[in-house]
């Protein structure tokens, strides 16, 4: 549906289509979840997990009532394999100051069309256009590293279980970190972070995809585009 290709230093948009659009964004919300909580949320804190949590739809992250966590371990999960239940935890102790901050931050940073719900994205009101997202992520990504540092991880093992990062473009050279999410609504969504070559040096380039089909095809065409018509100087 849209798509935003911009420079993670500077926030400026490179190339765009309908970037002013406000779309579901599934669960590339749970990027400015984490960071949020990680202001918000005492992360050394423990939690024991109730059935409330862990009877959110879908099954990433397995996680299971009577199990306890600390909110940090609880981070991995979200991010790494976009786990609800860890959102729903995240939502059961902290709601109004979680989703209530994710909202503050997004007109902060100017991100008009943007709106939140919840930490999780299941909701289709969790709505943002390419351009917000673009911003948001250029933001965070200079104020809360540690998220991103996360979801570069391949896996992640706890005391409990392990989590693997099923994100499709994990894997892919120079990968700084993202989100991506899928609902019906909104199709499969993503912002994706590279350190990309340039004849002039490398620079911090990230993508912005909203309602694709095919989400590892079209960040590859957008990098082969940046590869091919971008120069930096």
């Amino acid at each position: 549906r849209s798509f935003a290709i911009f420079d993670v230093t500077t926030g400026a948009l490179l190339a765009s289509q309908d970037a002013d659009t406000p779309y579901p964004v599934a669960s590339v919300t749970k990027l400015p979840a984490a960071a949020v909580a990680e202001v918000v949320v005492p992360l050394e804190a423990t939690t024991t997990l109730i059935w409330d949590d862990v009877a959110a739809e879908g099954r990433a992250g397995k996680l299971e009532a009577g199990q306890q966590y600390t909110y940090r371990e609880l981070l991995f999960p979200l991010l790494l394999e976009s786990s609800n239940d860890a959102a729903a935890v995240i939502e059961r102790s902290y709601h109004d100051q979680v989703v209530t901050a994710m909202n503050e931050i997004a007109t902060a940073y100017g991100a008009s069309s943007t709106h939140f719900v919840d930490a999780s994205g299941l909701s289709d009101q969790n709505v943002a256009s390419a351009r917000d997202v673009a911003l948001i992520t250029t933001r965070l990504y200079a104020a809360h590293p540690y998220i991103f540092d996360i979801t570069t991880l391949s896996q992640y093992i706890s005391h409990e279980t392990g989590w693997i990062n099923n994100n499709p473009v994990v894997h892919e050279e120079g990968y700084l970190g993202g989100k991506h999410g899928y609902t019906e609504a909104a199709g499969r969504t993503i912002v994706a972070l590279f350190d990309e070559p340039f004849t002039a040096g490398r620079r911090q380039v990230g993508y912005v995809i909203l309602g694709s089909s095919n989400l590892a095809a079209d960040v590859a065409t957008l990098r082969e585009f940046v590869r091919s018509s971008v120069r930096f100087e």
